[in-house]
């Protein structure tokens, strides 16, 4: 019996010493790091957002991956992109689809290596639009036709209701001298012949709606036509060109507003070209960069160019 005791108190004190041995916090041995992400290469974090490190001057890392931003199918400003740039069908499968300028704009604002396009006449200060073929988009530039990526802002009207009185008034105004004049500085007129409007005394409820692009313009032709004609209510919805002519077709709006021109079989519609614009390459405001080519633009857009430095 004290023989097992002695043996049993060994064991006890040999357990407490390599317990001892082990550290001075429970035995808690510090564990070695294994997961550890690998540095360089293509894991990148994603451009945009708040994960991006400062950018601008030296700061702009110009191996990150360019954000791509870009506008839905049956968008008027995405049809006229994709046209005059020639990216076509071929859009970069990378590239994030929005519905809105807004978003776009937005966007690019928030992602120091972010690009897109917007109507020129949607420009906000908080992102820098890009010199295309060494020509700054501007008022003169899409007049004089140097400025090659514009587009035409239409009306579109079916046939039923083109002899609609309040809608002719409406289309009267717009392209009139009062109704061109809200147009001011941010897009330009189309209409040279500019005949002075008087107030028809008309009352009712018009229905417009369609390209995003346009929606600015319209709103400022609203507030000038209900100002002279306080009898009429004019309803705006957006959602794009295509939504605009499809909703123009079916009769569910009586004028649709587009930013591209109409299609072979969308010949059926009255047009109306109410002003020009011009489709800016817009980037976020710490880019370095200030001018492209209309073909580093495709690239891009198409997936050649994927990071910044591909520019050079």
């Amino acid at each position: 019996m004290k023989k097992l005791l002695a043996i049993t108190l060994a064991l006890m004190l040999a357990l407490t010493m390599v317990a001892a041995c082990d550290g001075g916090d429970g035995g808690n041995a510090t564990p070695t790091p294994t997961n550890n992400p690998p540095a360089g290469g293509d894991n990148n974090p994603p451009a945009g957002g708040d994960n991006n490190p400062p950018a601008g001057g030296d700061n702009f890392d110009a191996d990150r991956v360019i954000a791509v931003y870009t506008r839905e199918d049956g968008s008027g400003t995405r049809d006229a992109f994709v046209n005059i740039t020639g990216v076509g069908d071929d859009m970069y499968i990378e590239a994030v689809v929005m519905r809105e300028t807004a978003q776009i704009l937005t966007g690019v604002e928030t992602s120091d290596y972010g690009i897109g396009y917007v109507s020129v006449g949607s420009l906000s200060a908080a992102v820098k639009a890009l010199k295309i073929d060494g020509v700054t988009p501007s008022n003169d530039t899409i007049k004089d036709g140097s400025y090659a990526l514009q587009r035409p802002f239409l009306l579109v009207v079916n046939d039923d209701k083109i002899d609609d009185e309040l809608i002719a008034d409406f289309i009267e105004f717009t392209l009139s001298k009062q109704g061109q004049e809200t147009i001011g500085t941010t897009w330009t007129s189309s209409v040279d012949d500019q005949k002075d409007y008087a107030a028809s005394g008309l009352t009712g409820v018009l229905k417009v709606g369609g390209s995003t692009s346009v929606e600015p313009f319209m709103n400022r032709l609203r507030e000038a036509y209900i100002a002279l004609n306080p009898g009429i209510e004019i309803e705006i919805s957006g959602g794009g060109s295509g939504v605009g002519i499809n909703e123009a077709t079916e009769g569910v709006i009586d004028i649709g507003m587009s930013s591209r021109s109409l299609r072979d079989t969308e010949q059926h519609l009255n047009s109306f070209t109410i002003a020009l614009d011009g489709v800016a390459v817009i980037v976020n405001k710490a880019n370095p960069i200030n001018e492209m080519t209309i073909e580093q633009v495709k690239d891009i857009f198409t997936g050649e160019i994927t990071r910044w430095s591909g520019l050079s």
